[in-house]
């Protein structure tokens, strides 16, 4: 079993995804997807109702991963489902070269609610603060058409909204990394939901992949990728995998 001090980032990512992340160009953003499942690959009960799977050890790997990146995305179902803060609030909290991720939402009609908790972090922000406390602004990437009504709603909560043409309905992988680069961001760590992990790996827009397995099952519920998306999942070629507490957790890149 990997020792892992919560003061420190583990040896996994240090040597197999901060390299990397921090090498990326502005040109080329780095996308890394990451996720927790069960044996039963997992990710979420039934209708997506939020289950605890990663143990406090690869808790604590996720949020040392954000710290890798400078953006963080999830789609707007991961929002209404679990409403997230996306914050680095279990890495050492007075260490200021660590700073928060940009929050970034792929919401193609604006569904976010103007309540949601990162939007009232960033309403009742501490602008004096620095290192993990500071609270970025989060934007959300939506759809030319969404309702201005929706978009006046949430701006006025605070948010940043960023229009993006849509395909089929939904903001295409493939305009991501462009997105990004007009933000200045050289990489991404994109958490989810199942609709948002499969679309990227579908369209092979995504560079590492770092995968936590708890061992349970869940039966009846969410799976990592949807079954009529299965045929198009790519090769991957394991990097590293390490027992992390009860966990384990591996890092791999498309093969």
């Amino acid at each position: 079993m990997a020792d892992f001090d919560m003061s420190t980032p583990p040896d996994i990512l240090v040597q197999h995804v901060a390299p990397v992340t921090a090498a990326a160009w502005p040109s080329k953003p780095h996308v890394t997807l990451t996720w927790a499942q069960s044996l039963d690959a997992k990710i979420a009960g039934p209708g997506g109702k939020r289950v605890l799977l990663s143990g406090p050890e690869s808790m604590g790997m996720t949020q040392w991963l954000r710290t890798m990146h400078d953006a963080i995305l999830v789609g707007v179902q991961t929002v209404i489902h679990d409403d997230p803060r996306l914050k680095i609030q279990q890495v050492p909290q007075d260490d200021t070269s660590l700073h928060p991720p940009q929050i970034l939402i792929l919401d193609p009609s604006l569904r976010t609610p103007p309540n949601a908790r990162m939007l009232q972090e960033w309403q009742n922000r501490d602008p004096a603060a620095i290192g993990p406390k500071a609270v970025k602004q989060p934007f959300l990437i939506c759809g030319p058409d969404a309702p201005a009504s929706n978009a006046e709603a949430l701006e006025k909560a605070g948010a940043c909204i960023i229009r993006t043409p849509l395909k089929d309905g939904r903001i295409p992988p493939s305009a991501l990394r462009g997105i990004l680069t007009d933000l200045g961001l050289r990489s991404v760590m994109i958490e989810g939901g199942s609709r948002v992990l499969a679309s990227f790996l579908a369209d092979r827009e995504v560079d590492t992949v770092v995968v936590t397995v708890a061992p349970m099952f869940i039966g009846d519920g969410v799976g990592v990728v949807p079954r009529e998306e299965e045929t198009k999942l790519p090769q991957l070629k394991e990097v590293a995998t390490v027992a992390m507490g009860k966990d384990a957790v591996m890092v791999a890149t498309l093969a």
